[in-house]
């Protein structure tokens, strides 16, 4: 009998479907596994959220941003020294600070926190008297200082560049204060010690706290009210 040597070697047919089965078989069997068995259901907790696994808890940052800027302005010398932004008081207001607190030329004013010295300049040169201003700004310190030289009231005004709660106020007669509210809490038992009885302070728009004044008045200026509060001492703080 005559047998080719590619007939021996090639498989037959069906020898072939049998490799094909037995191949496929470990597929079907895990086929029919998964169809037969439910799925388990994929569960997501916190963790698989990326702004609760790769950053800071919600929150954290503006409490930190919060933080470091009160810690910067705590430990910055000149922001510690702000007690009030420099809002200019109108002229008008500035008259009637004066007119209220009756200022003479026997008076020494004071004006803590005097800007560019529109109240002490005015103190000087309508009533004729002695006016100090004390500015922590250098540059405004500067500027009320040059024009109290250039209307030739420098022997009458005289402006200090520095920290009103360190200034010694005793010979004042007239204070003018137009500060935060916080800055007026702390200020008060400075004055409450140091200022002489019949000592006048005069406060723009924001009250003193804890004291009670002795006449109070509103003007408009420019569209805007305005609030004036007239202290003596001591009768202002000692009910």
């Amino acid at each position: 009998m005559n047998i080719r040597l590619s007939e021996i070697l090639t498989p037959s047919k069906g020898v072939m479907a049998l490799i094909m089965l037995f191949t496929m078989l470990p597929v079907i069997s895990i086929g029919a596994g998964q169809q037969d068995s439910p799925r388990t259901p994929r569960v997501y907790t916190n963790d698989d959220i990326p702004s609760r696994s790769q950053s800071a808890p919600v929150g954290a940052a503006s409490t930190n941003e919060a933080s470091k800027d009160s810690e910067t302005a705590s430990s910055n010398p000149a922001e510690v020294g702000k007690v009030a932004p420099f809002v200019p008081t109108p002229m008008d207001v500035v008259e009637k600070m004066l007119e209220i607190a009756k200022v003479t030329s026997a008076d020494v004013v004071y004006d803590l926190g005097s800007g560019d010295g529109r109240i002490v300049l005015t103190a000087a040169e309508k009533y004729g008297a002695k006016a100090v201003g004390v500015e922590l700004d250098k540059d405004l310190a500067t500027e009320s200082e040059a024009e109290a030289k250039r209307r030739n009231l420098d022997k009458l005004v005289t402006i200090i560049q520095g920290d009103l709660f360190l200034t010694n106020v005793k010979p004042a007669s007239v204070v003018t204060v137009y500060l935060l509210q916080a800055a007026n809490r702390k200020l008060s038992p400075i004055l409450e010690k140091d200022l002489k009885p019949g000592t006048r302070v005069v406060a723009h728009d924001i009250r003193i706290p804890d004291w009670k004044p002795v006449e109070e008045l509103s003007l408009k200026s420019d569209g805007v009210q305005h609030f004036i509060y007239l202290y003596r001492i001591p009768d202002s703080f000692k009910q």
